[in-house]
């Protein structure tokens, strides 16, 4: 079992500290200035944002990258599967609702 210890961690120039494991130190350390670096551009081209708005904006492109990478590597069998479940659930609900 991993011990978890404190980590300080920087966005936009604010710390914040995160409880880790210690197996996770350098991955969480490497994920969070990747954000940050994420969020500093994001600022960058748009000044007037808050970090707030900086930080959701940012949240929601590096989600996008996730998804996109994550359908990159899917089987097209798998994909085209489990949207024709999703029709098929959506339709199940709709006869079921008559």
């Amino acid at each position: 079992m991993s011990n978890f210890k404190p980590l300080k961690v920087r966005f936009l120039g604010k710390d914040y500290t995160l409880r880790v494991s210690e197996d996770d130190e350098l991955a969480t350390l490497e994920m969070a200035e990747y954000l940050d670096s994420k969020m500093r551009a994001f600022k960058t081209a748009h000044p007037e944002q808050s970090d707030l708005t900086a930080a959701v904006i940012t949240g929601l492109a590096i989600t996008e990258e996730l998804f996109v990478e994550r359908s990159s590597t899917l089987d097209p069998g798998e994909h085209i599967n489990a949207e024709l479940n999703k029709m098929e659930r959506k339709l199940s609900r709709a006869l079921l609702a008559k």
